[in-house]
């Protein structure tokens, strides 16, 4: 476990020797040595020890806390920061720069690869079950594929192409999620993708898987001493973390929405049972799962790595190509 979410509402989280300690009514019912983690994640009513704040700053553990819907809004760490002063002005001149449109082009091509690998991940699965549902996946993925070579014909010293850009993103999102839902790959409660404070269980389960997956997101770049809320594609907005969004944008199809398809038979019990939207059980489901994603291994550059340590590599290439080093390419995932 490198990654802990702690969701229980009254829990205390404290030190005991090297250990991370969760209790409820003074009763243990959690322990994790220090050394196994990188990341603490910490929901709402939950006590915590200064012992173990200082503890988890010495060995470089970031406690992240999050708000309702899951999404982090405060972090604590410790004192040494690994920020470059000549990345992060050479970040802000890349921003400012014509070369920001050929990063933003990549990112979204890249994301639209993955969604495109999602579709045909499961109709490979369908086709093999001999069901219908499989040539639609497919032929809705080929219908992607003239929206994603538009991308291409985006002029960079066009002043709308952020967007012109942004347009297609949508256009190749509503097809996507069209076809999952008429594939019933998804609950039958999903009719249609919301974001913030959606009561849907399915989109209520996306929203905080994605939270998670920025918190991944958030953490790489905070190690490269990039600055989080300056981005390339989202528009800046005071407490926005525009980079990260930017940066997760080709890791939400792969990590997170297969992550929650495969979950449908969860989503539905719940449904029927008529429980809370997401009850702790229920986010501990989806935490655990997208911490296995991020923990998994993929094919990068010829060798298997782990995703995150994947994830931290593409930010350090992020880094070079503000510098002016490289030419950033976004990373897909092979179905």
């Amino acid at each position: 476990m490198r990654h802990l979410t702690i969701s229980s509402v009254g829990s205390f989280v404290g030190l005991k020797g090297n250990l991370l300690v969760v209790k409820e009514d003074n009763r243990v019912i959690y322990e994790a040595p220090l050394s196994r983690l990188r990341t603490v994640r910490l929901e709402r009513h939950i006590a915590l020890s200064s012992d173990l704040v200082l503890a988890c700053a010495a060995r470089g553990i970031k406690l992240v806390f999050l708000d309702w819907r899951g999404v982090g809004v405060s972090e604590l760490s410790g004192t040494y920061q690994h920020a470059v002063v000549k990345v992060r002005k050479s970040q802000f001149d890349f921003i400012n720069s014509e070369n920001s449109c050929s990063l933003a082009q990549e990112v979204i091509k890249t994301k639209i690869k993955n969604q495109r690998a999602v579709l045909l991940y499961f109709s490979k699965y369908l086709c093999k079950k001999g069901l219908p549902a499989g040539k639609l996946l497919k032929d809705k993925a080929d219908d992607i594929n003239p929206l994603l070579n538009a991308i291409s014909s985006i002029n960079t010293k066009e002043t709308e192409w952020r967007d012109r850009l942004l347009g297609i993103e949508g256009r190749v999102s509503v097809h996507y999620w069209q076809a999952l839902r008429d594939t019933h790959l998804l609950p039958s409660t999903f009719t249609n993708r919301e974001g913030r404070g959606a009561q849907e269980i399915t989109n209520a389960a996306l929203n905080y898987a994605y939270a998670i997956l920025q918190s991944y997101v958030h953490s790489a770049l905070a190690n490269a001493g990039l600055e989080l809320y300056a981005g390339f594609l989202h528009v800046d907005r005071p407490g926005k973390p525009s980079l990260a969004l930017d940066l997760m944008e080709e890791y939400r199809a792969w990590v997170v929405d297969r992550t929650i398809i495969k979950m449908k038979s969860c989503l539905e019990k719940g449904e029927d049972e008529n429980r809370q939207l997401l009850d702790k059980n229920l986010k501990k489901q989806i935490s655990d799962n997208i911490d296995a994603v991020m923990s998994g291994l993929v094919l990068y550059k010829g060798k298997k790595c782990r995703l995150e340590n994947v994830l931290q590599r593409q930010v350090y290439r992020l880094c070079a190509t503000f510098v002016g080093q490289k030419r950033y390419k976004g990373l897909t995932f092979k179905w």
